[in-house]
């Protein structure tokens, strides 16, 4: 039995703001609550920066320059919510993920929801990404409500799941489901982060895995004062996973597997 890795996750429930309250936000806010919980993991909400931004463009870099000093000045994985990208001549509803002080990647929202389906492209690939010994995925808001991204990123190597959010207030206790849901048929613990803003009212939760004798028993964490932290055993959740792909029969993909 491998030796326990424990990880510990924060959330913050950043409220919406501009580009430049943004700025002195991450400055102020994010650097106090890494000396507070000192975290191996942190997570903000989708699209909390109301700004569209050009990749590589002087305003996305003030940005993400800040948080890969953060990320290297505390050893933290950051992942900073998502951002209405502008690239290659379209606009994407992406999230970045920042480990020792570096952008690993992009993880483009794949399943538009409504109105989004007028404004951004969709993504077309679930990454993992790395950092440590943690491999790990992105769900950004609506693509967790399906259960292709948590087949497919566990599939890749995904042992842990975030899930930056925007849910309003009256749909808390189905988005609630869905995250106990899919963290509980894939036996994945999932950290999902939503705006305190209203009509968005913050409600962020986490789940972890407990594993007994004869069964698995999920557990949950929810946010306290804009801001929800917990410790996760990453070996014995990758134990569990695994255990749990050996007994599932399904096959899935992304699209038409025939046109790949």
């Amino acid at each position: 039995m491998p030796d326990p890795i424990p990880l510990k996750i924060t959330g913050i429930e950043a409220p919406l703001m501009n580009h430049e309250d943004a700025l002195t936000w991450i400055d102020e806010k994010v650097i106090s609550t890494l000396k507070r919980e000192k975290p191996d993991f942190l997570l903000l909400p989708e699209k909390w920066i109301m700004q569209k931004y050009e990749l590589n463009g002087a305003d996305l870099d003030s940005v993400i320059d800040r948080f890969c000093r953060i990320s290297d000045d505390f050893k933290t994985t950051i992942v900073p919510g998502s951002f209405s990208l502008s690239r290659d001549s379209k606009l994407f509803n992406s999230s970045p993920v920042i480990a020792d002080g570096e952008v690993l990647g992009w993880q483009d929202k794949i399943s538009l929801y409504r109105f989004e389906r007028g404004v951004y492209s969709p993504g077309n690939e679930i990454r993992t990404f790395r950092s440590g010994k943690t491999t790990f995925s992105v769900a950004v808001c609506y693509d967790l409500d399906f259960p292709y991204f948590g087949k497919e990123a566990i599939n890749k190597g995904a042992r842990l799941l975030f899930n930056p959010s925007l849910i309003k207030k009256e749909y808390h206790e189905m988005w609630h489901i869905y995250v106990r849901g899919r963290s509980l048929e894939n036996r994945i613990p999932v950290l999902s982060v939503n705006s305190a803003t209203e009509p968005l009212s913050g409600g962020s939760i986490g789940t972890y895995m407990e594993e007994k004798e004869d069964g698995i028993i999920l557990k949950s964490a929810e946010a306290d004062e804009q801001s929800i932290s917990y410790s996760v055993d990453y070996s014995g959740t990758a134990k569990i996973i695994e255990k749990r792909l050996a007994e599932d029969p399904g096959r899935y993909t992304l699209g038409n597997a025939d046109e790949n």
